[in-house]
């Protein structure tokens, strides 16, 4: 089974408003379960979840924390080499380390010159700073192999309603992290063509009308390949593709984190209907025309 990583965005308030007191009891709530390793980054909430997670865990080295580099808050992207130790040196603070898991580089599309990039990541894990280097991707972004092979870890995208990367990403021995297991909330179940989302939440502005409705009918395709709740069937697909080496849940709500344990709990995928749900993808789960309104 791939090892499960706490995604901290939903609780940062990019996802739309959520209360402090509930944030803090939906981290400990892991902390209970033996969920110990979280993924954040400097943007989510403008700094705020990088420095909640410091604040929790402060004196607790065995909790592990992945954060990123390239997106600074209030400044936007850059890949330069001293704004992308600047970024490091602000998340170190706001999380209480010196150290760190894992830092990815925050979805690059603009790195003409990777070598100083690389090497500097290089350099810190010589000086232990950090114990591995990753990419976070930009989804459906083409990477130079070369340049993939130079990472420890990958990170994408990768859910029953975006296989892609599952099938492009080449190995070269780099560890694959999968990301959005319920693709921004569709997976779970209780999207209807009708659902709209508040102000302040991301998906307001891509997740509707044609779209929406398209990816709610992919989800109904889903459920009648599988006769149980969507999300667990979603979770239960990454969980032991053999592919995949962790998948990042993010979570909201301390419900969440149960949820998640009552399917790490559960029995694995049966191969005939991990089958079953990879041809339905290849099919576009028989919608006709309607890739262009996919995940």
């Amino acid at each position: 089974m791939s090892e499960p990583v706490i995604g901290t965005w939903p609780l940062s308030g990019d996802f739309g408003h959520v209360e402090v007191r509930s944030v803090i009891e939906t981290l400990e709530r892991c902390d209970a379960a033996g969920l110990r390793t979280f993924d954040t980054a400097p943007n989510y909430g403008q700094g705020f979840m990088e420095s909640l997670l410091g604040r929790v865990f402060a004196g607790r080295p065995e909790v592990r924390f992945q954060t990123k580099c390239g997106n600074r808050p209030f400044r936007g992207k850059s890949f330069a080499v001293d704004d992308l130790k600047a970024s490091l040196e602000e998340s170190l603070k706001r999380l209480g380390r010196d150290r760190l898991d894992l830092l990815y580089l925050h979805n690059p599309r603009q790195i003409e010159d990777w070598e100083p990039v690389l090497a500097w990541l290089d350099s810190l894990k010589t000086e232990e700073v950090i114990a591995s280097a990753g990419l976070s991707a930009a989804k459906g972004y083409d990477y130079p192999d070369a340049v993939l092979a130079r990472f420890d870890v990958v990170q994408d995208d990768a859910n029953l309603l975006y296989q892609d990367a599952l099938r492009t990403r080449p190995r070269n021995g780099v560890r694959f992290f999968a990301r959005c297991p319920l693709a921004s909330g569709i997976l779970s179940g209780r999207l209807t063509p009708e659902t709209t989302f508040p102000e302040g939440d991301h998906r307001a502005g891509w997740l509707k009308g044609e779209r929406l409705a398209s990816l709610v009918a992919r989800v109904r395709a889903i459920e009648a390949i599988q006769a149980q709740a969507v999300a667990s069937t979603a979770r239960a697909f990454l969980l032991t593709h053999p592919r995949i080496d962790s998948v990042i849940f993010g979570v909201k709500r301390p419900e969440h984190v149960d949820d998640l344990v009552a399917e790490l709990r559960a029995p694995a995928l049966g191969g005939e209907v991990r089958t079953q749900l990879e041809q339905a993808y290849d099919e576009d789960f028989g919608l006709v025309d309607q890739r262009h309104l996919g995940y």
